[in-house]
């Protein structure tokens, strides 16, 4: 017998939910300026028709510990779809709405309690983890070479912020 189980779940509780760690061997961050806008797109109609919930896509994930999930698939959607939320987190900041700021962060972070810190619910492969994580924190980027995934990171941020 298998060891598979099935989950039909929201975008919403799986990034609130669970860690999320896209493993070392998975490609780097590749969505460019147009898949970007598309995913906008079909966010901004299926708000607008309220008749049925968006599929975002098939998510697929492994599950390494009780709260931890490596992704398997997904992984382009999941980032944007953090991006997202980093650059809706920051408007409500700038427009003074503490508590729908909150409710927005706690699907962006969650606390690693053996650290004792706060750590992004989504983690990138090796190649683009620290850059992803200095834009969501906005902690200073250590690195000052910035690889094609990253510039293409940099450029979702840049056209969600639009």
């Amino acid at each position: 017998m298998s060891g598979f189980k099935f989950s039909q779940l929201g975008l919403a509780s799986i990034l609130k939910q669970s860690r999320l760690i896209v493993p070392p061997n998975q490609r780097n961050y590749s969505w460019t300026k147009e898949e970007v806008t598309t995913l906008l797109q079909d966010f901004a109609r299926s708000i607008r028709s309220e008749d049925t919930p968006y599929f975002v896509g098939t998510i697929v994930t492994v599950r390494k510990s009780d709260n931890m999930l490596e992704v398997v698939d997904g992984q382009q959607r999941l980032a944007t779809t953090a991006i997202l939320l980093a650059e809706i987190h920051s408007y409500l900041q700038e427009c003074n709405e503490p508590e729908l700021c909150q409710s927005i962060h706690e699907f962006l972070f969650t606390i690693d309690r053996k650290r004792r810190e706060r750590v992004p619910r989504l983690t990138l492969n090796l190649d683009d983890n620290d850059y992803f994580r200095t834009q969501l924190t906005g902690e200073p980027l250590t690195s000052s070479t910035v690889k094609p995934s990253q510039r293409l990171l940099k450029d979702a941020f840049t056209e969600i912020n639009k």
